[in-house]
């Protein structure tokens, strides 16, 4: 019987692991698509260099990039052609999309709308591809380097647990007294130890090479179960209860841009919970079901050791939303650095057109922006009757230094051009891209080595649980025989 426990472990695992396999191939996707970019913007270059007419350049020089990038390009010069603009939903409309193709198409409805200028003898629009260029290039080889610095960990927290068979058959073959090592009591606990273990640092592995943040929210389950008035009473009720406290924890959801309002993330809690107990329950039920449940009485408490390892699940399932958060406030940090720098390159793209505005920018800001979307929504909002004050306010909303400055030149904007503006943008944003590269490089080797010492643990705890300590323990009573 605990053989074919095993075995079922080993498929659920191999399961698990062809899944993590099939993200990673997304991920490698990605960065193809990446080196397809980099390819096409020196193609794009060379054509509207020898056609003088952008919408042909694009057309001739997507024939470099496979299907899927085909397929965004045709999106773009479709919604060029139409002369559908932002606000018109249109190409940004259309669902989610890479960073470099929306850079490109602000770019190329900034030329259809205003024309190319040249700055000190060179094109415009030649000049402000190198800045998509050198985004492309600077997250292309931070991929790159990642993907070799992780490379075989994930197979090494997963391929040690498909070794306990074995090593139970020939533990079998040599003393037939090490069987109750594996059949009983103590053998379940530790092949599922092992098999839990093996599955954290699968996904620990897994989030440490490629970091999620929340997307777009759909209409999500805790959203559905909210309609219940008796859970919606009872979770209004928790909040009026500690009001100032969850009046916080909201503020810091809404940043996160994925956990909604505190209402859903209290469910979500709940909801943690109840699956943590099921899980717990299913192990206890395993254990006994397995033939490990034949014990003497009094091993586990009987039911109140049986309840209190329920509760303990129970804990730690309505506690992990707020570490998952936690995690999450971390990567904010990484997330506001990128997007801040995508607005120093938006803003370099359209600065050099005297018809350009304040309000304009804005609102190029906010469609690029997922940290800072609430905050550059409400200046967008309020900004054609409080100009002034919505900017200062936006200033207070963002509070991050980069992301400040910007605003102060906006501000300065009322006085002088844009352009004037941001003389200093160009040197501003080479400093800021040397220095997150460099923080981005220092967390990605500190990240690897980390993945590194959790990948070896599944290795660790199958070899100490699973072999050393029966053989210690067996030798130990033999020894006391004699």
């Amino acid at each position: 019987m605990q053989l074919i426990f095993n075995l079922i472990l080993d498929l659920i695992l191999a399961g698990f692991w062809i899944w993590i396999s099939m993200q990673r191939r997304l991920h490698e996707a990605e960065e193809k698509l990446m080196m397809e970019q980099e390819r096409f913007l020196d193609e794009l270059v060379g054509q509207y260099a020898r056609r003088g007419d952008m919408l042909e350049a694009l057309e001739e020089s997507m024939q470099v990039c496979s299907s899927r990038a085909q397929h965004e390009l045709m999106e773009l010069l479709d919604a060029l052609r139409t002369e559908q603009g932002p606000e018109d939903g249109g190409y940004l409309g259309t669902g989610t999309k890479n960073a470099c193709f929306l850079l490109l198409f602000t770019l190329c409805y900034t030329i259809r709308s205003f024309g190319d200028l040249r700055i000190q003898g060179v094109s415009l629009f030649v000049h402000n591809i190198r800045y998509i260029k050198e985004e492309v290039r600077t997250e292309l080889l931070r991929r790159q380097e990642g993907r070799y610095a992780f490379l075989g960990l994930t197979a090494l927290c997963v391929v040690p647990f498909f070794f306990s068979i074995p090593i139970q058959l020939w533990s079998a073959s040599i003393s037939e007294e090490l069987d109750r090592f594996y059949t009983g009591t103590y053998g379940f606990v530790t092949l599922t130890v092992c098999f839990f273990l093996s599955v954290f640092c699968m996904i620990c592995v897994q989030e440490l090479q490629y970091p999620t943040m929340p997307g777009a929210r759909k209409h999500t389950v805790a959203m559905r179960l909210l309609k219940l008035p008796a859970l919606a009473m009872l979770v209004d009720r928790r909040i009026a209860a500690h009001y100032s406290h969850y009046l916080k924890k909201n503020e810091a959801l809404k940043e996160l841009q994925g956990f909604g309002n505190i209402r859903e993330f209290l469910v979500q809690k709940i909801l943690c919970a109840l699956g943590s107990v099921l899980l717990a329950g299913a192990i206890l039920a395993g254990c006994v079901l397995t033939g490990a449940g034949k014990r003497p009485p009094g091993v586990w408490g009987g039911g109140v050791g049986t309840l209190g390892i329920l509760a303990f699940f129970g804990v730690v399932g309505y506690l992990l939303p707020d570490a998952w958060v936690i995690i999450l406030q971390v990567r904010t940090g990484q997330q506001k650095s990128e997007e801040t720098l995508r607005f120093e390159t938006l803003i370099l793209i359209v600065m050099h057109y005297e018809r350009i505005t304040v309000e304009e920018i804005l609102r190029w800001m906010e469609r690029f922006s997922l940290i800072f979307s609430r905050a550059l929504q409400r200046a967008v909002d309020d900004f054609s009757y409080q100009r002034r004050e919505s900017l200062e306010q936006l200033k207070e909303d963002l509070a991050y230094e980069p992301a400040v400055k910007l605003v102060d030149a906006l501000i300065v904007c009322d006085d002088i051009p844009v352009a004037q503006a941001f003389y200093d943008l160009e040197g501003e944003r080479a400093y800021h891209m040397e220095q997150h590269r460099q923080k981005a490089e220092s967390l990605q080797r500190e990240k690897a080595a980390f993945a590194r010492v959790i990948a070896f643990l599944p290795f660790v705890s199958l070899l100490a649980l699973r072999l050393v300590i029966p053989f210690v323990l067996e030798g130990l009573t033999q020894l006391g025989s004699y």
